[in-house]
């Protein structure tokens, strides 16, 4: 599994730290360690279920082992404890060691690949930023999303199966590690040239991708000296939209 080898990979960097400050907000939470490195990823809104009656560490978090809190990632008890987890993770990657894409056109995700003409193009999750790069393709795209079709546009993550063959180039949210769903959609990329993981949950591992079918991974590595606006804006309901320049975006190939 990716998240096991992910974490194999920061166990090492997380040994003697601790958790500094945490933040869950409506839609993103972060973490911060002890030496000032900052994790942040989504909060699945849709599939928490009444885990506020059930996550026992409220009130615990602060001054946690870090090593701790990133096991919750591989445990799987409910999508917050992942998602912390994974926040710590996160933190954890050598990004002064990235080797990034390098495009004239920048780093966002839409421009990490190359797409033709001729490609179908599959995006798991609603994923505004690249239908709206990609619109001009939108007769060859296929957009995914857990529930029902909507307006004919997005369809059920039941159709994955089906269509994701016929894709040459796919989007996946990052947010697929969090409710255990990545492996399935990456069997489905069976004739994918690239696969690219997007968002703020993504971890810049290249390593822990080798030879499951990513091709480029897409993310964020949040600014230390930005912390207090990171955390302020989580805390008061900051979308990626808000929070984006605090950070910087990464596209680091497989």
């Amino acid at each position: 599994m990716i998240l096991e080898r992910i974490y194999d990979l920061a166990e090492p960097r997380l040994k003697e730290r601790k958790i500094k400050d945490v933040r869950v907000g409506l839609h993103l939470m972060s973490v911060e360690l002890d030496t000032g490195e900052i994790g942040v990823t989504y909060v699945l809104r849709k599939e928490l279920g009444d885990i506020c009656m059930h996550f026992r560490q409220v009130g615990s978090l602060i001054g946690m082992p870090a090593r701790e809190v990133a096991e919750w990632s591989l445990e799987r008890k409910n999508v917050i404890s992942t998602s912390l987890g994974l926040a710590v993770l996160n933190s954890a990657a050598e990004f002064d060691k990235l080797k990034q894409i390098n495009n004239p056109q920048g780093v966002d995700a839409a421009f990490s690949v190359e797409i033709r003409d001729t490609d179908n193009i599959g995006i798991i999750g609603h994923i505004g930023p690249i239908i709206n790069r990609l619109r001009d393709k939108k007769d060859r795209m296929f957009v995914f999303e857990r529930g029902d079709n909507v307006n004919g546009q997005v369809y059920p993550e039941s159709e994955e199966q089906k269509l994701l063959p016929k894709c040459q180039v796919v989007f996946i949210t990052s947010s697929t590690l969090i409710n255990g769903t990545l492996e399935n959609v990456l069997n489905y990329c069976s004739n994918a040239r690239e696969v690219v993981m997007v968002g703020s949950t993504t971890p810049l591992y290249p390593e822990a991708f080798t030879a499951s079918g990513v091709t480029v991974l897409s993310g964020t590595r949040w600014l230390t000296s930005n912390k207090d606006s990171i955390f302020e804006n989580i805390s008061q309901c900051a979308g990626m939209k808000q929070l984006i320049k605090y950070g910087q975006k990464v596209s680091v190939r497989i």
